[in-house]
């Protein structure tokens, strides 16, 4: 399972793959909302950029590689279900190869972007041009049996690096398994504005940074991905840069305005974003008041706003201690006992035995 002590020759692509094709382009104003994955060139969420319901004039593709063509250009992800591809990724298939042999191999492809931009795109011409290099076997050709077994090898260790983390986890959280439900508290409202110290996001646009795989949080207006579009470069940027440990109040943007996410870790965030920062904050207590701030999303809309002034004067009801105070502590204990509840039913329903 040792990769620099195997033979690696250069393959072209058509040699690998059976079939390479190219989406079919749907407007975004012709989507029908559904639960069919639309995958185009973004870079996250394996590709999917939507759900959609379109089943005329559009191509449907199953368990094979897609590459983007554009945006971000080279990105690959294997596709098991079924999808609905944009004519900004295509399909690379190989109808013998296993889940395993498409994942190795999408390592490789994916490595495309380093010669390829924004400006320069896999075009049809060239992706049937295009050369990758795959370990090979005695005869020379693609070692598919190494390709699936190293990749079985490094999934069984990650599987049991979780298995140890849940195990080490659950230890941890233990002491916290006798806490009173919610019922048995007495609730009082508070406003956001004195709960926390708000802060607006520095950030103008994405287009201004340079994104990186390796650079730090970039937060948008989104309810997915925990908030983050992209990954950018810190350097450069410093002053932008918001503390983690905080909780960011969404106030703008379609979908999504309402919504707050607790940060561990630094990031960058639009002005679309203020930041939330409290001496009583952590991670438990983070993830307890953003999930009772969410509810309060279905009142903003675009003809009303959440502007900093409403984000301030927001209430919201929390359990409190016998001053009246906001009870941090007792925050604190009932979600890691909820987490000591899901990683104990998660190891006793053996799904990690499923891989």
């Amino acid at each position: 399972m040792d990769l620099s002590t195997i033979k690696w020759v250069e393959y072209n692509l058509n040699e690998v793959f059976q079939e390479i094709e190219r989406g079919k382009r749907i407007k975004k104003g012709d989507h029908i909302a559904g639960i069919i994955p639309y995958i185009s060139s973004t870079s996250l969420n394996n590709g999917v950029d939507a759900f959609i319901g379109n089943i005329e004039k559009v191509k449907f593709f199953e368990n094979c590689l897609t590459i983007a063509n554009s945006g971000s250009v080279g990105a690959t992800f294997y596709q098991p279900y079924q999808f609905i591809p944009s004519d900004h990724v295509t399909k690379l298939e190989n109808k013998a190869f296993s889940k395993y042999i498409y994942l190795f191999i999408s390592t490789i492809t994916k490595r495309l972007n380093e010669k390829y931009s924004f400006n320069r795109e896999i075009n049809d011409k060239r992706i049937h041009r295009e050369k990758i290099i795959l370990p090979a076997n005695e005869k020379g050709q693609p070692d598919y049996i190494f390709m699936e077994n190293y990749m079985r090898f490094r999934e069984k260790e990650k599987i049991d690096n979780v298995r140890k983390f849940i195990a080490k986890r659950i230890e941890i959280l233990e002491s916290n398994v006798e806490v009173n439900p919610l019922s048995y508290k007495e609730w009082k409202c508070f406003e956001i504005g004195k709960l926390f110290t708000l802060v607006p996001g520095k950030s103008k646009g994405l287009n201004h940074l340079q994104k990186c795989s390796s650079g730090i949080n970039y937060l948008g207006a989104t309810n997915t991905n925990n908030g983050v579009l992209a990954f950018v470069s810190k350097e450069g940027n410093e002053r932008m840069i918001q503390k983690g440990n905080s909780i960011a109040f969404i106030r703008n943007g379609e979908g999504s305005m309402g919504y707050s996410i607790y940060k561990a870790e630094d990031f960058i965030a639009t002005s679309d974003i203020s930041v939330g920062y409290s001496k009583h904050l952590n991670r438990e207590i983070g993830l307890f008041i953003t999930t009772i701030a969410d509810r309060i999303r279905g009142k903003y809309n675009f003809g009303y706003k959440r502007s900093d002034t409403r984000l301030k004067k927001e209430r919201i009801q929390l359990p409190v201690n016998i001053d009246g105070d906001p009870d941090y502590d007792y925050m604190t204990k009932f979600i890691k006992k909820l987490e000591y509840q899901k990683l104990s039913n998660y190891l006793k329903s053996k799904s990690l035995d499923n891989y």
